[in-house]
């Protein structure tokens, strides 16, 4: 076909959807259409959207894109906070090398790798890394992102030089206890010596390592931040002892000149540091009032009372303290940065990276908002599938079906390591109580005793002896000895008498001779009765059925009158031997009874005086010595009163 504008040859093109000159480029066909069924049919499974067991776009390779670009705002955020917005694309790039060179998983390590490599890029620039900053931003321990700020450095073999004059501060010390205790070449004066000898290096370094924690924070940036750190970390541990006595040291000069000797530096260099250093604090001593503050005299000629250096060293802890609440306000001002990722649950990737290797830490923690929550610990890369097949798992199942079988119970682990055979007819004859079951969840291991039991197969005096529950000699060991006996038998016979006289009293009663009643003794006190406490029930059955007759008429079947009035009350019922009902003296003012002349008769050959209790007659119509049968009270009724004798 030929073109109708210039005669050339038309050529089908399938991405114009028409067919086109080759001469002058005119397109047979304007709209530019074209049918379906003029191209393949594209059959192939693959989707833009990954699809997963979990659902559509949730595959591993979906899920880390979203985790990037989450913690990539995060770095950016970050950062803006930390007033560096331009180390961003250095930051992120140092983070996705570390998390690809390390096949970290992302959890806490994800998190700790992106506050190393803010860290990084901030050495990098020549900046102060500001852990403790990202440290509060990460909401985690400033001791864990320096150790993943070690790991990600050994990790990618990055050189820095440190910009932290605290660095040095540690090889300083070192250097200086190898000054105070040499004593081949004593190489400062004696006094300095013995000032030092006396103060707590650790805590003269602690105090020199918040100065330089202050000095690299401080906003504006210092001048003294841009010079080299090995003067500036001498100048700073001068500062920390001076601030531990809380005076200026002598020899000051010689002191930094060896210290300058461990780097190589001339002792003026870190003088003029020193200096620089403490007018510095000077100036932070003017804006806290409550400090000694440096006096000018009205004459020129007339020094102050206390030099500048002395106030400067009392006041280092106190600008130390200040500055601290000032930074914990300035933090708190500001809001958390949410960071929201999904953690990676799977299994590790090969060649996995562990945080604990390099002087981390091994948890992996999920951050949402802030928050975290602990997720597996030191997942392993090739996973054993568990098995618990054994036979006592089957058998524990069928005793208990409701308890978890994760692990085998202690007590079977405990027998094989003794030697001990526990059969399954032994363990279904002693199931394990609920404390027992209790003690194993708690992972409490299990006694002596219950493991005898388990191998003897029951708990009764015949599987187990009493022998075999003591070591030899200890319950010898829990019985008094004959010396610890003798020591107590004063105190006993304190308390409770001799047992001489226990045993006189004894016989006493057992001959029928009743002690003469003591006259000193307290109202509180009571004598205990001693002998059978037992009822003769046939003159209890006598006693009865006369009440029970005198109620149905006036005659007295069994016991007369007279024989009622000469036994005792119904506790008397209670004596010894066989004669328990015992008759006591006639009242004044009566008859002789044939009982009162026996009672007389036994008062003479009596060797013992006997005394006997009084009771006072019980009143009443019924009686005419006094007391009441019962067979009165029953017909009494109303009249029957209680009546007052005096």
């Amino acid at each position: 076909m030929a073109c109708p504008e210039c005669g050339g040859e038309f050529v089908l093109d399938e991405q114009l959807c028409s067919a086109i000159c080759t001469h002058c480029g005119h397109l047979n066909d304007p709209e530019q259409t074209l049918l379906a069924d003029h191209i393949d049919h594209s059959n192939s499974s693959h989707y833009p959207l990954g699809r997963s067991r979990r659902g559509w776009h949730q595959s591993k390779e979906d899920r880390n894109k979203k985790n990037m670009v989450a913690m990539s705002a995060f770095i950016a955020s970050v950062l803006v906070r930390l007033n560096h917005p331009g180390l961003s694309p250095r930051a992120h790039a140092i983070f996705t090398h570390a998390m690809t060179t390390g096949g970290y998983r992302w959890g806490r390590k994800a998190n700790l790798i992106a506050g190393a490599s803010i860290a990084i890029a901030l050495r990098e620039s020549n900046k102060s890394d500001s852990l403790r900053d990202i440290a509060f931003f990460l909401d985690d321990s400033h001791l864990s992102l320096s150790r993943a700020f070690q790991s990600v450095i050994s990790l990618l073999n990055f050189s820095l030089t440190p910009t932290d004059p605290s660095a040095h501060l540690p090889t300083l010390q070192t250097h200086l206890l190898t000054l105070i205790h040499s004593d081949s070449t004593p190489s400062l004066p004696a006094d300095l010596r013995t000032t030092l000898s006396s103060l707590s290096l650790p805590a003269a370094v602690h105090t020199a390592t918040s100065i330089a924690g202050i000095i690299t924070a401080h906003e504006p940036t210092l001048a003294i931040t841009r010079l080299p750190t090995p003067p500036t970390a001498c100048a700073l541990l001068i500062l920390g002892l001076e601030a531990e006595t809380r005076t200026s040291l002598p020899h000051v000069s010689d002191l930094a000149r060896v210290l300058a000797a461990r780097f190589g530096l001339a002792g003026g260099v870190v003088s003029s540091r020193y200096k620089s250093l403490y007018d510095t604090i000077e100036e932070w001593i003017r804006e806290v009032p409550w400090l000694d503050q440096v006096t000018q005299s009205k004459f020129r000629s007339a020094r102050p009372k206390l030099s500048k250096r002395t106030l400067v060293a009392k006041g280092i802890k106190d600008i130390i303290r200040a500055k601290e609440e000032i930074w914990k306000k300035h933090m708190q001002a500001q809001h958390k940065i949410s960071l929201v990722f999904e953690p990676d649950l799977g299994e590790n990737a090969s060649g996995t990276a562990s945080l604990h290797h390099e002087g981390g830490t091994n948890d992996d923690l999920q951050c949402t908002g802030g928050s975290s929550s602990s997720l597996p610990v030191a997942v392993r890369a090739n996973r054993r599938k568990t098995t618990h097949g054994s036979l006592y798992e089957a058998y524990r199942l069928l005793l208990n079906p409701l308890s978890p079988s994760a692990r085998t119970g202690l007590i079977t682990s405990a027998s094989h390591d003794l030697g001990v055979d526990v059969s399954l007819g032994t363990d279904l004859l002693t199931r394990p109580s609920a404390a027992e079951e209790e003690n194993q969840r708690q992972g409490i291991p299990p006694t002596r005793l219950q493991l005898l039991a388990v191998s003897r197969g029951g708990t009764s005096p015949s599987d187990i002896a009493d022998d075999e529950l003591f070591e030899p000699g200890e319950l010898e060991g829990l019985l008094r000895n004959d010396a610890e006996r003798e020591a107590l038998v004063p105190l006993m016979e304190l308390n409770w008498g001799s047992l001489a006289q226990d045993h006189a009293q004894d016989s006493h009663l057992a001959e029928g001779i009743v002690p003469k009643r003591n006259k000193n003794k307290q109202p509180g006190q009571t004598e205990s009765r001693r002998g059978a406490k037992r009822v003769n029930m046939d003159v209890l059955g006598r006693i009865l059925r006369r009440g029970t007759e005198a109620s149905q008429s006036d005659t007295d079947s069994d016991l007369s009158l007279d024989e009622a009035d000469g036994y005792a009350c119904p506790s008397d019922l209670f004596g010894e031997g066989t004669s328990l009902l015992t008759p006591i003296r006639p009242r004044s003012g009566r008859g002789p009874s044939p009982t009162g002349e026996k009672r007389q008769q036994e008062d003479v050959d009596s060797p013992s005086e006997i005394i006997e209790g009084w009771r006072p007659p019980s009143p009443g119509p019924g009686s005419e010595r006094g007391f009441w049968r019962f067979g009165d009270m029953a017909s009494a009724g109303d009249e029957c009163r209680y009546e007052e004798e005096w």
